[in-house]
């Protein structure tokens, strides 16, 4: 049988300090253990005021036009705009790292004077430290997951993530809390395109189809660029199972199209829409959630596959608007199972989640299928 690393580093993490505990007594353990709960403390706080700070501040730079701002601020919106992700991830941790510190000195006298109340006798109990050790034990082992389960959520980590997903420890964690307690906070920052622009993208976008009506419901057969039915191709190789297949094309996608911030503005502040082809996608590298769901449909379409282009609302009852994304046809379980590539370039999470309505509304789908004989 295969070695799980995340679940014996999830072992050692819980065993360590149980024998630490037992080893140093219950004074020297309880001291240790407050210094550990004052840093904690100290995290949350900062983790708190990072998060809340540099998600206002992502929101207000992604939504403002870099052409009103003097030229050295414009240039540096641009370049978050482009890569808003990092830029965010950078605002936290300098933020995190800041009010980390200044907690910390406030709160780094405590264990010291906590553990001159303990009594004598007490002191020195083994049983007692193992006891403490086993708590801590725990709250790392949650600690742990915790950061891998964010760490998932942002980058594509195969071989982590195929460890975490045989991890019987860390899927009770992840359903227990991490799914519960943060993912709201992770799901705040997935693009919509504003809650002022909830007309059908449909309305927008262009297809080009030989359109057909099956079954009572709108089809049609999707005319594809040379160059992307190549490179389809060329993405999922010898794959014959439409999973696979489906999943490769969400993973290449969501590594290669960015999110294009611009046409965001231009779209929510001045009400144009740049409308673009799925091959001036796929050559800029860059497009909004009607774009990547075009291009999705596109490689799926020269891929064999059924697909689906749904146009609704997404995000959360906090922040929520327009927005498209896809389903594919699972002909040996005779389901569609969706995903949002555009969400999925800012967390490697959107293929077939849990939960997925809860984020997603449809109000209007366009199938495209194989010519069926």
């Amino acid at each position: 049988m295969a070695v799980n690393w995340v679940t014996v580093v999830a072992f050692l993490l819980f065993i360590w300090p149980i024998v630490h505990g037992a080893a140093r007594g219950f004074a020297h353990e309880t001291g240790s253990v407050l210094a550990q709960i004052t840093s904690i403390a100290s995290g949350v706080i900062a983790l708190l005021i990072g998060w809340w700070g540099s998600l206002r501040l992502s929101r207000l730079v992604t939504s403002t036009s870099s052409h009103k701002l003097p030229s050295w601020l414009g240039k540096g919106v641009q370049l978050w705009q482009q890569a808003p992700t990092v830029a965010h991830v950078i605002t936290f941790v300098v933020l995190y790292l800041l009010v980390s510190s200044l907690a910390h000195g406030f709160l780094r006298f405590l264990p010291a004077v906590a553990t001159r109340f303990i009594p004598r006798f007490l002191a020195r109990s083994h049983l007692l430290g193992a006891l403490v050790g086993i708590v801590v034990g725990v709250l790392r082992v949650v600690v742990y997951g915790g950061v891998l389960y964010v760490v998932l959520q942002y980058f594509s980590l195969p071989a982590i993530a195929n460890q975490a997903d045989h991890s019987s420890v860390y899927h009770r964690l992840e359903k227990g809390i991490y799914a519960r307690w943060v993912n709201p906070f992770l799901n705040r920052q997935l693009p919509v395109l504003a809650r002022g622009a909830l007309e059908p993208l449909s309305n927008s976008i262009d297809l080009i189809v030989v359109p057909s009506l099956i079954h009572g419901q709108e089809q049609g057969v999707l005319i594809v660029p040379a160059q992307i039915q190549t490179l389809a191709k060329s993405i999922v190789g010898n794959a014959t199972n439409p999973e696979t297949k489906a999943h490769l094309l969400y993973e290449w996608e969501i590594h290669h199209i960015h999110y294009d911030w611009k046409k965001y503005n231009d779209y929510v502040e001045n009400g144009k829409w740049d409308a673009q082809t799925p091959l001036q996608t796929l050559k800029t590298g860059t497009g909004v959630c009607a774009d990547y769901a075009l291009l999705y449909a596109d490689l799926a379409h020269s891929s064999g596959l059924d697909v689906m282009i749904v146009d609704g609302i997404g995000g959360t009852p906090a922040d929520y608007g327009a927005h498209a994304w896809n389903e594919i046809y699972l002909p040996g379980e005779k389901q569609w199972i969706p995903l949002d590539t555009t969400w999925g370039s800012q967390q490697d999470k959107w293929f077939n989640p849990p939960g997925f309505s809860q984020t997603h509304q449809p109000q209007e789908k366009i199938i495209i299928s194989e010519v069926k004989g």
